[in-house]
């Protein structure tokens, strides 16, 4: 059912000077055809929330992944500041050392060659494993 409205609305004067008010009227539009432009802003709208949760998720994933890097970075210095702590614990010279120095300095020795899988209890030297022999613990 078309509806309609004003327009606008000029005055003009009748042959005895009265004044008449003439209206223009327009028809305004069926409600689905009002409903174009509101459709429209909503298309844009739901297209400009899902770029921007895209957005996010990439910032999101961006930022997941250098926490992963740091965290690896982090490991990886600190597998080396162990390593470096190893080696000078393993070239330490202990003869000199107090008893209680000496057991715990041995002791350490010991663990860090478990943990690098060079003391094997059945360990059989042979020739070239002569030099070994100072090592042995």
């Amino acid at each position: 059912m078309p509806m309609f409205g004003n327009a606008s609305s000029n005055t003009v004067g009748d042959e005895y000077g009265s004044p008449i008010v003439q209206e223009t009227r327009v028809e305004n539009l069926s409600s689905s055809e009002g409903s174009i432009p509101r459709a429209i802003r909503r298309n844009k709208t739901r297209r400009a929330r899902q770029e921007m949760e895209s957005s996010i998720q990439f910032v999101a994933e961006q930022n997941a992944f250098a926490v992963e890097e740091r965290n690896r970075r982090h490991e990886e210095q600190a597998k080396q500041i162990q390593e470096e702590t190893d080696d000078r614990n393993m070239q330490r010279n202990t003869s000199d050392y107090t008893p209680m120095s000496k057991a715990y300095f041995d002791r350490k020795k010991r663990e860090i060659m478990v943990q690098r899988e060079l003391f094997i209890s059945d360990y059989n030297p042979t020739m070239a494993d002569d030099d070994d022999d100072n090592y042995r613990l």
